[in-house]
């Protein structure tokens, strides 16, 4: 999500009693419209149609917390954990005419690990985790979230999400009055990221990828649009390819470095992507080759998301 500052932005909706637009939802692919040697096509509506839109196979999938919290801010893992809950469980309530979303995100935490990692020899977390020092995105400086996504090329399956906030600039608020950044509105907005959603044109919607003081905690609540886009990638009907929560190679809440390797591995390759917060487009990491193996340790304090 990028927010406004000087980059105005005209005719925004006060509330979410304006007209309806004529923008739809737009998935996340495995083609990166950035990368000019990916080629991407987009539709009318500026979504991506070249690629495999990605989604979470599982019937559930965990989130966690840097144990750390945002202590610029004052925020600590208690203060945030709940307004991640509340924000992911946004989507899960989402009317499907019929049903909710075929997908639990579960609470686990507090994590360890500090950095937006994936890990191919051992245990992953996706977790939210507060920058507080100098923002590490060169030419995405004026976002205030990012939400980065790996995921299996061939199939469009979700691998690891990890989203960060930009305490830098950013000065996040819990609750009302808002006072600077609403978090809970961040983290909604972010969190459609994580389940496979792109940038809406819809400037009433949640995803809409740019926030300002006008528009502020109107994008934790969702428009037809955002509930049109989690019910068209989740829907009540779907089957699972595994209802385990387990993270890929393992749960782990430790960084690579401070973790064992496994003897053995096996190959696989996926892609690294930066999701949509910086600018109105998908910003991407490069491909990377990685190798896989089976390991980690159990999932601990896990709290689903209602």
């Amino acid at each position: 999500m990028k927010r406004a500052g000087s980059f105005a932005v005209a005719g925004l909706c006060a509330s979410l009693l304006c007209a309806s637009s004529a923008f739809a939802f737009c998935r996340t692919t495995t083609c990166d419209p950035n990368d000019p040697k990916a080629g991407c096509d987009m539709d009318a509506d500026k979504c991506v149609t070249t690629g495999i839109p990605l989604a979470w196979r599982s019937s559930c999938v965990t989130i966690g917390v840097q144990q750390m919290g945002d202590p610029k801010d004052g925020l600590t893992f208690d203060d945030v954990a709940p307004v991640v809950e509340q924000a992911f469980g946004t989507w899960m309530h989402a009317d499907c005419g019929g049903g909710t979303p075929s997908i639990e995100v579960n609470m686990i935490g507090p994590i360890e690990c500090g950095v937006s990692e994936y890990n191919s020899k051992v245990g992953n977390a996706n977790v939210v985790i507060f920058r507080g020092g100098k923002w590490p995105y060169p030419g995405a400086e004026n976002a205030i979230g990012l939400t980065t996504t790996r995921f299996d090329t061939k199939t469009g399956d979700l691998w690891d999400a990890d989203i960060e906030l930009n305490g830098e600039t950013a000065t996040f608020s819990i609750g009302e009055p808002i006072k600077g950044d609403d978090l809970l509105s961040v983290l909604t907005h972010e969190g459609g990221h994580f389940l496979g959603l792109s940038h809406s044109q819809n400037e009433a919607a949640t995803m809409y990828a740019f926030y300002s003081p006008t528009n502020g905690a109107s994008l934790s609540s969702l428009t037809p649009d955002d509930v049109d886009g989690i019910c068209n990638i989740y829907p009540p009907g779907r089957k699972p390819a595994t209802t385990s929560c387990e993270n890929r190679h393992g749960f782990s809440s430790q960084c690579a470095a401070d973790q064992p390797e496994p003897a053995e591995s096996k190959g696989c390759s996926l892609n690294a992507r930066a999701g949509v917060s910086g600018t109105r487009a998908q910003s991407s990491a490069s491909l990377l080759a990685l190798l896989a193996a089976a390991c980690g340790v159990r999932l601990a304090r896990r709290r689903r998301i209602v």
